[in-house]
């Protein structure tokens, strides 16, 4: 064998040999593909919306789409009979979530809303879902109560009974604190601005409106 051929096979090997040894160090510069994990992307969550307490609605009830967590109630005067007498009415209202309120009939900027407008065909089942039955009366509604003491008056008594034909509202007589709260089961809104609340009030003194 001749001298540059030595020499040629010489510098071969040792091109090889750095060439393993920069390999066995992790010194390459271009990773192999089954080394270089895939890149994935995660797609946004949809927004769902927020489901209200398990209630079963009497059937031929339609309530869709179903009201989001409770805010409060709102409670008003509906029938002043004169004298003591008056009747008032609750209605629940509930935070706007994935853009409720819109679907609902209001404005989509609004952040509480009834849960239907006033006439709409699936109004009372809403509001059904909304508040749940009450655990006093087994009747769809809030739980009514007079100065903190239950929805028992007798005739010529002050306080509060039972409306005979709707839970939402009920038959007051004097003045003082009338209450109307869900049950417990009922989901509230966990919203820190607007918190929700479980109970409504309306206050009676000497006049015919809330106070």
């Amino acid at each position: 064998m001749s001298r540059r051929l030595e020499l040629v096979l010489s510098a071969s090997t040792l091109a090889l040999a750095a060439s393993l040894t920069l390999a066995a160090c992790g010194g390459s510069s271009t990773p192999s593909a089954a080394s270089t994990p895939p890149v994935t992307s995660t797609p946004a969550p949809t927004p769902t919306p927020t489901p209200t307490a398990v209630v079963t609605l009497p059937a031929g009830m339609v309530c869709d789409p179903t009201p989001p967590p409770l805010y409060g109630l709102k409670l008003k005067v509906h029938e002043n009979s004169g004298g003591a007498r008056r009747i008032l009415d609750s209605r629940p209202v509930v935070i706007n979530v994935n853009n409720y309120c819109e679907k609902a009939g209001f404005a989509s900027s609004a952040k509480f809303c009834f849960t239907r407008q006033e006439g709409d065909p699936q109004s009372t089942a809403c509001d059904y879902l909304a508040v749940g039955k009450s655990p006093e009366t087994g009747r769809f509604g809030p739980t009514w109560s007079w100065n903190g003491k239950p929805c028992a008056g007798q005739p010529g008594e002050d306080g509060c009974t039972n409306n005979p034909d709707n839970q939402f509202l009920v038959n007051t007589r004097g003045d003082g604190l009338f209450q109307a709260c869900v049950a417990d089961e009922i989901p509230l809104s966990t919203n820190p601005d607007l918190p929700g609340s479980r109970c409504g009030q309306c206050t009676i003194a000497g006049g015919t409106q809330c106070e």
